[in-house]
Order: structure tokens, then C-alpha cells, then sequence
């Protein structure tokens, strides 16, 4: 029937068209095809059926609107080119700083070769020491003595645990921070006082050499403390023990 045809062309139309409201002129052809009286197929006898109510013709509009939208759909809608799927990004998390402490260099422990005491007393004298402070010092040499000094530098926090060792017996006890790569400072036990140094590690060899009698946060350490360090950490260089 040329009202069918019509229908299909308007929903072809107007699914061309891409629009979401069904147009007036196709809600009036579909009501136009919703029978108002009943149809019986023939050879069948007929039956009686009440005439639709409004409301009923209402909802059959309805029905045939959705039938009409659903076909429109499957059979006249075409794709729309958007294009390749957009990846979506991974997130990478993030990984939070090391809180791992910084090695220490000088930790472990350092042996010097056997000395004398003459020799001990040529580094006092090179280190700049007078005769006059070196007795002021208390310093005495016994000749034909001699010492070994060993160095346990001990990892904890900043400032270090330290112990100074003369042939096993202890020495000197007392504490060191590390200022720089190249620079340290060796504090008392008491840390009312304490010396800055220079050293160098070369392999397994360690020197050092004072370079301040005082520190950035003491004055000066007491004159015997100066001649006799210089005397345990000048002599002879340190080599680094397994």
C-alpha cells in the first residue's frame, strides 16, 4: 500500500536526518494505521472485540513509535567515524625517596704500622709544635719505647663513636663527625672540645692531618690534646682491617 510506503520513507527520513523527536507528520501516518475496529482472517469465524479506547490508542502509538525507532535503528543507522579507541594512560607510581643512610667511609677499623717514639716526636715537630710547647704539653719520650695505634670508627649518627687504641689498650675514647668527604672532626667524650682534620683514603690507606686545633663549634682544644693526637694520627698513615 502506497500509506506503508510512505511510512517507511518518513522513518528512512528522518533516521537520515539523525534526529531524536519523532516529526508530527510521522506520529499522524502511524495513527492513521492503528485500526479502530477489529479485522478477522477469513475462513475464520468472527469474533467480537471492543472498540479501543482512547487510552489504548494511545499506547499502541506508543508501541508502533518504539517498533518504528528500533527498525530505524538496526537497518538505516550508520556508524559515525570517531576514530581509533583512545588508549587509556597507565599510571606509574611513584616510588618514594631512599631514607637509607649515607655510608661512611671511615667505618671499620685502621692499624698503623709499629712506631717509635722519636718518630712520633718528628711529627709533632713537623706538624709545627715548639720544644716549649711540647713540655707545656707534658709531652715526654722514653727512648727505645714504642706504640701501634689502631682506629675503630664506628657507624651510628653524626656525630660517630671513636676509639683510639695504643697495642690493644685504649687511648683515647671519644667521638668524630663527618663534615665533608675530605674534612672530619674528632670531638672529646664529653664533647666540650674537639680538633678538625683532613683526610684522605687511597685504597685501603688512610691519612690525616689536623688542620684547625678548634672546630665550628668549640674554641680550641687544650694544648696536650693537640700534641698528642698529632702524635697518634700523624706518625704513621692507617691501613683499613678486613
Amino acid at each position: 500500500m502506497s500509506t506503508d510506503r510512505d511510512v517507511e520513507r518518513i522513518v528512512r527520513s528522518w533516521m537520515d536526518e539523525g534526529v531524536t523527536a519523532l516529526p508530527d507528520r510521522v506520529l499522524d501516518v502511524v495513527l492513521d494505521q492503528i485500526p479502530t475496529t477489529p479485522q478477522r482472517r477469513a475462513g475464520w469465524p468472527a469474533r467480537r472485540f471492543p472498540t479501543l479506547s482512547t487510552y489504548a490508542r494511545i499506547g499502541l502509538v506508543a508501541a508502533a513509535v518504539i517498533v518504528a525507532v528500533a527498525v530505524g535503528i538496526g537497518l538505516f543507522a550508520r556508524p559515525t567515524d570517531v576514530g581509533p579507541p583512545v588508549p587509556t594512560p597507565s599510571v606509574t607510581p611513584s616510588l618514594e625517596p631512599s631514607s637509607a643512610p649515607v655510608a661512611d667511609p671511615l667505618a671499620g677499623t685502621w692499624l698503623a704500622a709499629e712506631v717509635t717514639c722519636e718518630q712520633e716526636q718528628a711529627a709533632i715537630v713537623a706538624a709545627g709544635f715548639t720544644a716549649d710547647q711540647m713540655t707545656t704539653a707534658g709531652w715526654a719520650c722514653t727512648n727505645g719505647s714504642t706504640s701501634q695505634f689502631s682506629i675503630q670508627f664506628g657507624y651510628s649518627s653524626n656525630p660517630h663513636g671513636l676509639r683510639v687504641y695504643d697495642k690493644g689498650v685504649l687511648a683515647f675514647p671519644g667521638n668524630y663527625r663527618l663534615v665533608s668527604d675530605t674534612t672530619l672532626e674528632v670531638l672529646s667524650q664529653s664533647r666540650d672540645y674537639c680538633l678538625t682534620y683532613a683526610y684522605a683514603i687511597d685504597g685501603d690507606q688512610l691519612t690525616i692531618q689536623m688542620t684547625n686545633p678548634g672546630c665550628s663549634i668549640t674554641g680550641e682544644a687544650p694544648l696536650d690534646d693537640q700534641v698528642h693526637q698529632t702524635a697518634i694520627f700523624e706518625t704513621s698513615p692507617f691501613t683499613r682491617q678486613p
